[in-house]
């Protein structure tokens, strides 16, 4: 039923991981600001022998550790983590990143990788499943949609055709493997916001040709300051309850469940203005402004998403807010208007829906 040899599958090795462990947390408690929303009792369902796969919107390298510490503080265990081994290069760093509890499938490059490919994530999802051990994936498969695409992309369907055929053949994996107990399955959606997002400016220059961030290494440089970010996890999704989805209506149902656990922050509302007096071809501070009231006004109606400012607040204050820590909102200019696009585009979603 698994599919994987058992050399295959990673252990965390105690050293390696608890050095990570201590490096992510070090990061996440003194060099970030994080604000946790989680209004659900993971622990409650932990107890009552649920196992978790986690499925996030992916804007940052930063999630592949943050969202990590997040859950550890959370009293949870840090799920295993799926990533594609492009983002950590050569055997020796393979090998200490899957003592970390990092499984790696191969970034396909042809028609046979993709297939290759999702077999093996597959599998690696309905082992660790059946084990009881959490999950955590990022269905998009990359975090580069927003800049390339201007939307969040579709969600693959592979660990949503996992959990289900899990959940639809338990009997039968419980009945091959008398050692393994059995769990209810729950997808739990999540997002993270940034006011600051670390490799912005890579993710820019990548578009005209110059090199950008893509190796793990570089999670080491999320050792600093970051300003604000906003950490959502959603209502968890049963699976037995939803047996009549298939792969992709199951994929959409996570995805549309993350689109909704998106803040909207200062920096968005900003550079949404700043776009839209650009486009009534004024780019002073006074149309700036006035484009901030008018589209926190059109998104009033989801003001329980606002993240650092509120309804009513001036914009003037929004403004101020942005540029104390982004030099880009200091001196607001057209050459900038790529970075103003980057933040904007991340309540793109939102934006559209207002101007159905």
């Amino acid at each position: 039923m698994f599919g994987l040899k058992k050399e295959e599958i990673v252990h965390r090795d105690l050293l390696v991981y608890l050095w990570a462990k201590f490096v992510s947390n070090t990061g996440y408690r003194f060099f970030s600001n994080p604000h946790v929303e989680n209004p659900y009792d993971l622990k409650k369902l932990k107890k009552e022998n649920a196992v978790f796969l986690y499925t996030g919107l992916h804007k940052s390298l930063w999630e592949t550790s943050g969202v990590m510490s997040s859950i550890y503080f959370q009293k949870l265990p840090p799920p295993f983590i799926g990533m594609g081994d492009n983002l950590v290069k050569g055997k020796l760093f393979q090998k200490l990143a899957g003592k970390t509890g990092a499984f790696l499938v191969k970034r396909p490059q042809t028609r046979k990788d993709v297939l290759e490919s999702s077999k093996k994530l597959k599998q690696y999802i309905i082992y660790y499943l059946a084990h009881g051990i959490d999950v955590s994936i990022y269905p998009e498969g990359t975090r580069r949609n927003i800049p390339d695409k201007r939307v969040y992309g579709n969600f693959f369907p592979t660990a949503f055709e996992a959990v289900l055929e899990y959940e639809k053949n338990k009997e039968k994996i419980l009945a091959e493997h008398n050692k393994l107990k059995p769990y209810d399955i729950y997808v739990v959606p999540f997002n993270v916001d940034y006011s600051k997002i670390r490799e912005d400016y890579e993710m820019m220059r990548a578009l005209e040709g110059k090199p950008h961030t893509l190796h793990i290494l570089d999670s080491l440089k999320m050792i600093r300051h970051i300003g604000d970010l906003y950490i959502s996890f959603g209502e968890p999704i049963k699976i037995e309850n939803h047996l009549d989805k298939n792969r992709k209506e199951l994929a959409l149902y996570t995805r549309e469940k993350c689109l909704e656990l998106v803040k909207i922050l200062p920096i968005n509302i900003v550079s949404w203005a700043i776009l839209n007096a650009h486009e009534a071809g004024r780019l002073d501070r006074e149309k700036i402004l006035e484009c901030i009231r008018e589209n926190v006004e059109k998104l009033a109606g989801i003001k329980d998403r606002f993240r650092g400012f509120e309804l009513g607040e001036s914009p003037q204050d929004i403004l101020d807010k942005v540029s104390r820590y982004e030099k880009n909102f200091k001196n607001i200019t057209t050459t900038h208007l790529p970075f103003y696009r980057l933040y904007a585009d991340y309540i793109n979603h939102y934006i559209k829906k207002n101007d159905e």
